[in-house]
């Protein structure tokens, strides 16, 4: 690896792949030996990128949190990326083409030791408004009718086989059991318990009008998770929310990533369709059910992901830790449906807008909000003896508030007593 810089962040880097192969179309002919292929221009150059920020134990930069925020924070903006690198100079207008991969040398304090990205020569996005939330809410609009549209086109004449309705059938699990998990954050009577139980009771009826379902599954997945925005307004400040400004008590933060994480691998526990155990020598039979299942894990992702997407958008995150941790839990739900086999372009163009206006919306949040630090204290101290150490206060003002958010971030019983070697949290800016 070389010495580089990703947007100026120093790192250890290294070009594995590249590519900018022609862009084709193949056309097929119904009954006709061949195919013609069509050249449709050049690809836009695609990188593969490995970075490291700690080498044989040593870390390139003395800041390393610091370094670990900004790639972080970069990779969920989605670009634009400058990278340099002693052997190819300098490669600027480059966006994420997929999801990233990184590791963490400390999971407490999510720092990242290595990781690795693909980039894309361009911005690879649909052109959107400076709104990011109607940017959200109208890929939501449009990416619910274009599944609407896919679903219906592919049903069975014949109606559908077991395959897909286990499929969806395991759909309605997870909104059992995301629905569970946000009645166990707090106790409002949540409104949509029967039209999960419509949903799974009648799943063979309502599935005589594909379309119709399509909807019905968007607008149940968007209902359950509606009330996860009111979760930062719940606890107190011993074990609240907002209150307490720390991702492992940021209660929606916790349940939009465990309903995204759960969401993508929905459909774990279905027994693998006999078509992909058997490979090329799948009947069509196989294939035909094959293709059902991948239609009917399409309209459960993409119900996955509009539920998700929009409570994002009107939820208050209690700082950059928890807006990250969200922002990494929603691409591999995207991956996985971006991988599904016959995806509908419709579908595809419309989830890569809403993944991009998403990100936008947790990027806009993120720069608004404070970052949750830790100091170790060095001697026996006070609230007010360690102030110095953590920020430039200029006012009567800001003392108050940075003594006020440490006592109650650390649950301080005597702020005046301190011991050496207690670890605080504290809020970088503090929230005044």
């Amino acid at each position: 690896m070389e010495r580089g810089e990703i947007n100026g962040v120093p790192v250890w880097l290294k070009v594995t792949d590249l590519t900018g192969n022609e862009r084709t179309i193949v056309k097929e002919a119904p009954g006709v030996d061949g195919a013609v292929i069509e050249v449709q221009g050049q690809a836009p150059q695609r990188y593969r990128l490995e970075f490291m920020l700690i080498q044989d134990g040593e870390w390139i930069t003395s800041d390393a949190e610091t370094a670990t925020l900004e790639l972080r924070s970069m990779l969920l903006s989605g670009g634009p990326f400058t990278v340099s690198i002693p052997t190819l100079g300098e490669l600027t207008d480059l966006w994420l083409a997929e999801a990233y991969s990184i590791k963490f040398y400390d999971e407490t304090r999510l720092t990242i030791s290595e990781g690795s990205i693909a980039l894309i020569e361009g911005q690879p996005y649909i052109i959107l408004s400076d709104d990011a939330v109607s940017n959200v809410e109208s890929a939501i609009g449009a990416l619910s009718a274009a599944v609407g549209r896919d679903f219906a086109r592919r049903a069975p004449a014949a109606g559908f086989d077991d395959g897909p309705v286990l499929t969806l059938d395991a759909f309605g699990e997870w909104l059992s059991d995301t629905q569970a998990l946000i009645s166990s954050a707090f106790e409002p009577v949540n409104d949509f318990s029967s039209d999960i139980q419509t949903l799974r009771g009648n799943l063979q009826s309502l599935l005589s009008t594909p379309g119709d379902f399509a909807s019905r599954a968007m607008a149940t997945a968007v209902g359950v998770l509606s009330l996860v925005p009111s979760l930062s307004a719940q606890g107190s400040q011993q074990n609240g929310s907002a209150a307490v400004q720390d991702f492992s008590n940021d209660k929606p933060a916790i349940v939009l990533v465990e309903a995204l994480g759960t969401g993508a691998g929905f459909d774990d526990d279905v027994p693998t369709p006999q078509g992909e155990t058997l490979g090329n020598d799948a009947s069509e039979e196989d294939l035909e059910e094959l293709d059902q299942i991948e239609s009917a894990r399409t309209t459960a992702l993409a119900a996955v992901l509009v539920g998700n997407c929009l409570a994002i958008t009107s939820t208050n995150f209690a700082t950059v830790d928890s807006v990250l941790a969200v922002s990494e839990a929603l691409e591999p739900a995207f991956e996985r449906l971006f991988a599904l086999g016959g995806l509908d372009y419709q579908v595809y163009a419309q989830a890569r807008a809403l993944r991009a206006a998403t990100r936008k919306v947790l990027s806009d949040q993120a720069a608004g909000l404070p970052r949750l630090r830790r100091f170790v204290c060095q001697r026996d101290t006070d609230v007010l003896d360690i102030l110095p150490d953590l920020y430039d206060l200029v006012s009567e003002d800001q003392v108050q508030a940075a003594v006020d958010s440490l006592t109650a971030l650390n649950q301080l019983y005597d702020p005046m007593d301190i011991r050496r070697g207690t670890e605080l949290r504290y809020l970088d800016p503090v929230n005044a």
